[in-house]
C-alpha cells in the first residue's frame, strides 16, 4: 500500500522540477509603454471667402389670377367657335361669350345716322357763317359711320358752339359713343391665356346683367407662395432667380422672385414671399401641387460653410490646437438644418472639428482622420520592414 503511494509522489515531484528547470530557459518578455489614447475626429480647414447662402422653403401652386365673368348686359348667349366649358383652354384675346346684341346694334346704327343728318345740316350754317372751320367739319363727317367714330372737333368760338348744339350734334354723338360700348360689352375676350374652371351658360341660354356666368383661371403664369423666415428674409432680393422642384414635373423650373411682404405672421413668425413662374413652365404646372424652392441668397462678403452639427450651445466649436482640445465663439450670419455660414470667430487656417463631440474635455489630446490614417499606414509599413529584417538575413556589401 505505502510502495502505491511512493511512486505516485516521486513522478509528481520529477515533473515539478523538471517544469522548474525549464522554466529557467524563458526569457522574459519586454513590456511595451501603454499608447497615450488620442481621439480621432473629423475635420475641416477654415478658408474664408464670398458665399451665397443656400435657403430652402416650401410652398403650393396657387393661380396668379382667377377671374369671375359677370355680364354687365342682359341677352340670349350665341353659338361661338369657342365653347364655354369646364377645363376649356383658351388664348389671350380669343372671344369666351357672345350675347346676342341685335338690339343694341340697330340703335345705335339709327344714332349714327342721326348724327350724320345733323351734320349735314350743320355743314352750310358753317359755309356762311364760319368758313375757317368748315374743312374741318368736312373731315369729321366724311369719317364719321358706324365703324368709326372720330373725336369731335373742338369748337373755336361760342357762335361754333351754339351752331353744334342747335343740330344736336354733341347730343347724339355721346349717345351713339354710349351705343358702342354698350355694344362691345356683349362680347367678352379673354384677359389672359387660361382654361375654364366652372360655367353655368350653354349657347341659346340666358345670360343676365351682374350674374356670375363662369369662371376662369390663368395658365400661362403661376405664383408658389412661400413662408419665409425672419433669419432668412436679409438674404432673399425680389427679382432673384430661383429654382423649384415641383410635385409631378420631373425636372426643376425656373423661377423668380416677385414679392415679399414687409409684415410678419404674428402666429408663424414668417413673411409671405411669392415666386412668379411663366411661360411654358406655368402650364405644365397644377395648381395646388407642392413645390420645394431653392434660392441662392444674397452674397455674403467673407463666410465659411461648415456642417451644422459642428455647432454647440449655439455658437461655439471645437477646433484642434497644437493637437489638443479647444474651444472658439464664433459668428453664424445664417444657420440652416444642415449648414452653419460663419463669418467670423475662428482663425483663416485653423482645424475646426466637423463632428458632435461626446464627452469633450478641453485640452484632450485629438487628431483629424487623415492624419490618423496617414500614422496608421506608416506604423504598418514600418512593422512590415522589420518583420522582413528579421525572416531574412541581410546581404552585406562586398
Amino acid at each position: 500500500m505505502l510502495k502505491r503511494l511512493i511512486i505516485p509522489a516521486l513522478i509528481l515531484a520529477a515533473a515539478f522540477g523538471i517544469m522548474q528547470w525549464l522554466g529557467t530557459f524563458r526569457k522574459e518578455q519586454q513590456r511595451k509603454p501603454p499608447r497615450p489614447f488620442i481621439r480621432t475626429v473629423s475635420t475641416q480647414k477654415i478658408h474664408y471667402r464670398p458665399l451665397r447662402p443656400a435657403i430652402t422653403s416650401m410652398g403650393r401652386i396657387m393661380t396668379l389670377e382667377r377671374v369671375h365673368l359677370t355680364p354687365e348686359v342682359s341677352g340670349l348667349v350665341l353659338e361661338s367657335d369657342f365653347r364655354l366649358r369646364k377645363s376649356q383652354t383658351f388664348r389671350k384675346g380669343e372671344i369666351l361669350l357672345r350675347i346676342d346684341s341685335s338690339q343694341i346694334y340697330f340703335g345705335y346704327n339709327a344714332t349714327v345716322s342721326e348724327l350724320q343728318n345733323a351734320l349735314a345740316g350743320l355743314l352750310p350754317e358753317l359755309a356762311t357763317d364760319h368758313p375757317e372751320v368748315l374743312d374741318t367739319w368736312k373731315t369729321f363727317f366724311s369719317h364719321c359711320s358706324i365703324d368709326t367714330l372720330p373725336p369731335l372737333p373742338t369748337p373755336k368760338s361760342d357762335r361754333e358752339k351754339l351752331l353744334a348744339t342747335r343740330y344736336s350734334v354733341y347730343r347724339l354723338y355721346y349717345s351713339a359713343q354710349q351705343q358702342r360700348n354698350t355694344l362691345e360689352k356683349h362680347t367678352i375676350r379673354a384677359p389672359f391665356a387660361g382654361t375654364v374652371e366652372e360655367t353655368q351658360v350653354y349657347p341659346s341660354s340666358m345670360a343676365r346683367t351682374g350674374i356670375t356666368v363662369a369662371t376662369i383661371v390663368r395658365t400661362d403664369a403661376v405664383e408658389i407662395e412661400l413662408a419665409l423666415t425672419e433669419d432668412q428674409i436679409p438674404f432673399v432680393r425680389p427679382g432673384m432667380v430661383v429654382s423649384a422642384i415641383i410635385e409631378g414635373i420631373a425636372e426643376p423650373v425656373e423661377g423668380r422672385i416677385n414679392r415679399i411682404s414687409n409684415v410678419l405672421d404674428q402666429r408663424m413668425q414668417t413673411a409671405p414671399s411669392f415666386v412668379r413662374i411663366e411661360g411654358e413652365a406655368a402650364s405644365r404646372c397644377k395648381s395646388g401641387a407642392y413645390a420645394r424652392v431653392a434660392i441662392a441668397g444674397a452674397e455674403i462678403d467673407h463666410a465659411v460653410a461648415v456642417p451644422r452639427k459642428a455647432l454647440h450651445k449655439k455658437s461655439f466649436v471645437y477646433i484642434i490646437d497644437a493637437d489638443t482640445l479647444a474651444e472658439k465663439k464664433v459668428a453664424a450670419s445664417y444657420v440652416t438644418m444642415d449648414t452653419a455660414y460663419l463669418t467670423g470667430g475662428i482663425d483663416e487656417g485653423a482645424t475646426l472639428i466637423a463632428e458632435p463631440m461626446q464627452d469633450a474635455v478641453i485640452g484632450m489630446a485629438v487628431q483629424d482622420v487623415v492624419r490618423a490614417r496617414e500614422r496608421r499606414m506608416r506604423e504598418e509599413e514600418v512593422g512590415t520592414e522589420t518583420k522582413t529584417r528579421n525572416g531574412q538575413p541581410q546581404q552585406t556589401a562586398r
